[in-house]
């Protein structure tokens, strides 16, 4: 291996390292984040973390791009558990969301609910791309369950995705889902499914 492919590893392996502690300081301190939170959570200074980021933005928005990213493999890894075991379309979409709240009452860092709130809570100097808007992350299964005949094909699939995120963003299923989260996916899925009827 050249030395040159090794620095890139490094690198990746670094920028990951910084974006999961840069979502997870987020989450927990919301806009009161400094990046010295985040260069302490990973054991590196100031001038490291400017190296990879030039602004305390271009790190957030960096961060949300690596979480919606985070948060696609997660509902794709749910949805392709119960496809493999022969399970519906129906069961899909409710697996999809268990995972998405049980993120949510994880408090995981590429939770639906940090990822929202760091899309809508700091000032963006520029409107933000489409693919790294959370609702991105759900769009391919959303289509997909819209071709499968599940839901209505002629929504778009983000508005679909915002109904999910705020039902599980919602107090009420904050409230409802401490051991109950398979209830509150099975409710939501079924919200969605009456929603959004395939005709």
């Amino acid at each position: 291996m050249s030395t040159h492919h090794f620095e890139e590893q490094v690198q990746g392996i670094r920028d990951e390292e910084i974006l999961k502690a840069a979502l997870k300081v987020f989450g927990e301190r919301g806009q009161l984040m400094r990046i010295e939170d985040v260069t302490v959570a990973v054991g590196i200074g100031k001038g490291t973390l400017y190296r990879h980021y030039e602004s305390r933005l271009h790190l957030l928005r960096a961060a949300l791009a690596y979480g919606v990213r985070e948060l696609q493999a997660r509902a794709l890894a749910a949805r392709n558990a119960v496809r493999d075991n022969a399970g519906g379309r129906a069961d899909e979409l409710t697996a999809v969301i268990g995972e998405l709240a049980e993120m949510n009452v994880r408090h995981d860092a590429a939770s639906p609910a940090v990822l929202c709130r760091l899309a809508t809570c700091e000032q963006w100097p520029e409107p933000l791309d489409e693919a790294v808007e959370p609702t991105s992350a759900l769009d391919p299964l959303m289509a997909q369950w819209q071709a499968d005949g599940l839901l209505d094909p002629s929504e778009a699939p983000a508005w679909m995705t915002s109904v999910v995120f705020g039902a599980i963003n919602s107090p009420l299923a904050a409230a409802g889902g401490n051991g109950q989260v398979g209830a509150v996916a099975t409710r939501v899925s079924a919200l969605v499914r009456r929603a959004f009827p395939a005709h």
